[in-house]
């Protein structure tokens, strides 16, 4: 069989149509048990680009399902930018979106199996910015949702760095028939990890095995039915595999990997000892179309990780760690983690709806160390770090003292308003099965861990801890649920 281009003179936006026309009977995707071949996704796209306007933007709401990546590359294929909305984005958001970026359809993929996708024309007809393949909104923790606008060149570096990552070549490789193992997507695509997760399982030549729901049941029945290799978790998916009953095993599962959030130190050490399987962890963000750094498999297995650690620095990324001045900062030092590379947005959508250039150096807003053998740390966001008594508070640094309790299964922190310290650390807390203990002993505890300024002032004991669609702590709702237990 031929094998199917995926080099640098192509790129994503033609990855369908290039590789069915090559390897059109190959396994592309399976989504609720049905499996789609290339040929029969760039068939339906075909069908879908003819009803858009080319070279305009279009909204779609994304979905872990067949029609959803058919819209997907319907838009592509129409010369269209996509502007990503998950379905669980209320109305009022969609239509704020629609407005801001002048799309000129809305896209409403089929939820049912089926490959068609509805199409709502709004009546403008206003050009995307060259080469702009997709506007991906942030998760609104810092307020109102910020749009990002990523090239093809982007998110083609973004795949390109993965692939070598893995140790394939970087231009990708074809499909095959019958088709390899699938790479599993269980984050949303709607989100960066899942909507690059279905490129990347392209682009490594994989088909791309969506999951709709995460359950651990699910998870087990997939693992043995598939030969996966690899698992993309969240924080949360690891902390419940971790606790699932029983003796069940991940067959044919050689490494996981967890993003979009910090992970307890206790859950990856606790998931590790219970599947034999090790976590690898990753750090990136919508700006970046992935990953800034991530863990190497080949350094957990020769025992070089730091604890806390997010791993070395990904292909074709540089990295600056930054005081408030905009000054590096020594090595070990924490500051602003700012970072650049070819898998950078073009910037953030100003008002006018076009994307505003974000310098030489993007400020990610995330607190980290470098050290000096070129491990990355984050020790929080910015905007979430606690100014308590005019001393600093890292509320990731707070949560692996936490979860180093062996009460404790998962933690989140917050600041809440002091009248005479202005911020104080607060916490809400998981605690393991069969476990009981209260605020006084854990804040006791803490002590030989924490400096007194870093102490969670009140603990709230909680079933979940509350988080945001994207997997990341939802740190308002944690002080709210503080707030409200102590009134």
């Amino acid at each position: 069989m031929a094998a199917a281009s995926v080099s640098g003179q192509t790129g994503i936006e033609d990855i369908l149509s290039r590789l069915a026309s090559v390897a059109p009977e190959s396994t592309a995707l399976i989504a609720d048990g049905t499996e789609y071949t290339f040929g029969q996704l760039a068939a339906a796209c075909e069908r879908i680009s003819q009803q858009l306007t080319p070279g305009t933007r279009v909204l779609v709401r994304l979905g872990n399902n067949a029609a959803s990546v058919v819209a997907v590359h319907a838009a592509w294929r129409a010369g269209c930018s996509i502007i990503s909305a998950s379905t669980m984005v209320p109305d009022a958001e969609v239509q704020r979106r629609i407005a801001t970026t002048a799309a000129s359809a809305e896209l409403t993929p089929a939820t049912d199996g089926d490959l068609e996708v509805g199409v709502v024309a709004t009546g403008v007809t206003e050009p995307a910015p060259a080469s702009e393949a997709l506007v991906m909104f942030t998760s609104g923790t810092t307020g109102t949702p910020k749009g990002a606008s990523l090239t093809f060149s982007a998110l083609r570096g973004s795949v390109a760095g993965i692939a070598k990552g893995a140790g394939l070549p970087e231009d990708g490789r074809s499909p095959t028939q019958p088709a390899r193992g699938p790479r599993i997507v269980m984050v949303p695509v709607a989100h960066m990890g899942g909507f690059l997760g279905v490129l990347t399982a392209w682009w490594l030549g994989k088909p791309a095995l969506l999951v709709e729901k995460f359950s651990t049941e699910r998870v087990f029945e997939l693992t043995r039915r598939y030969r996966l290799g690899m698992l993309a978790l969240t924080p949360a998916m690891v902390w419940e595999l971790a606790q699932a009953n029983g003796s069940a095993t991940l067959p044919g599962v050689g490494s996981a990997t967890v993003g979009t959030a910090a992970i307890p130190e206790a859950t990856r050490v606790a998931f590790e000892e219970k599947y034999g399987i090790p976590v690898l962890r990753n750090y990136g963000q919508t700006e970046f179309a992935g990953a800034i750094a991530f863990e190497r498999h080949a350094d957990v297995v020769a025992g070089k990780r730091p604890d806390g650690t997010v791993g070395r620095i990904a292909p074709g990324v540089e990295v600056a760690i930054l005081d408030p001045d905009g000054a590096p900062v020594p090595a070990g030092e924490v500051g602003e983690i700012s970072a650049r590379a070819k898998s950078a947005m073009s910037g953030y959508l100003g008002a006018d709806g076009r994307p505003s250039d974000p310098g030489n150096w993007l400020h990610t807003g995330d607190l980290g160390r470098l050290d000096s053998d070129g491990f990355l740390f984050v020790v929080g966001r910015v905007r979430d770090m606690v100014v308590c008594g005019g001393f600093n508070v890292y509320p990731a640094q707070v949560e692996a003292a936490l979860n180093d309790l062996p009460e404790v299964a998962d933690s989140a922190v917050a600041g809440i308003p002091d009248e005479r310290l202005g911020e104080v650390p607060v916490a809400a807390v998981v605690l393991r099965s069969g476990c009981a203990t209260d605020t006084d002993a854990i804040r006791q505890a803490l002590r030989a861990r924490l400096a007194a300024y870093e102490l969670p002032r009140r603990v709230t004991f909680v079933s979940a801890i509350p988080r945001h669609d994207s997997g990341k702590v939802n740190r308002d709702e944690v002080a709210r649920l503080v707030e409200n237990q102590a009134s």
